[in-house]
């Protein structure tokens, strides 16, 4: 398994494009500190000056791409190390609980086909 498709699910299905707002949402983190974590190039993205007629700011512009980066390597785990520690999870289910859990992995796995 990808690791990228492992984060992938994490963030909206037809969205290219995040502001700091909405990055922070998806992390659990203020937007401050996506725009801190952008500026020391921990999640990579645009940034352009925009002006109003009073003030001057930057806006950010953060790519899925960047984002399932920052998600990758801030994981302290591998997709595999995931599946395994689950598998260790389920050795210890009933009979019952195993069979009801390979019904619903079923119509899991024919719904995605």
């Amino acid at each position: 398994m990808k690791a990228n498709h492992h984060f992938a699910f994490l963030l909206p299905q037809n969205q290219e494009w995040f502001s700091p707002k909405e990055v922070a949402a998806i992390i659990g983190k203020s937007d401050q500190y996506v725009r801190d974590a952008f500026d020391n190039q921990r999640i990579l993205g645009h940034a352009s000056n925009a002006r109003s007629t009073q003030v001057r700011r930057k806006t950010y512009q953060i790519h899925r791409d960047g984002l399932l980066l920052f998600l990758m390597e801030t994981a302290n785990y591998e997709p595999s190390d995931f599946l395994q520690r689950l598998t260790g999870l389920l050795r210890h289910r009933t009979r019952p609980e195993l069979e009801k859990l390979q019904g619903e992995l079923g119509r899991l796995i024919a719904r995605q086909f």
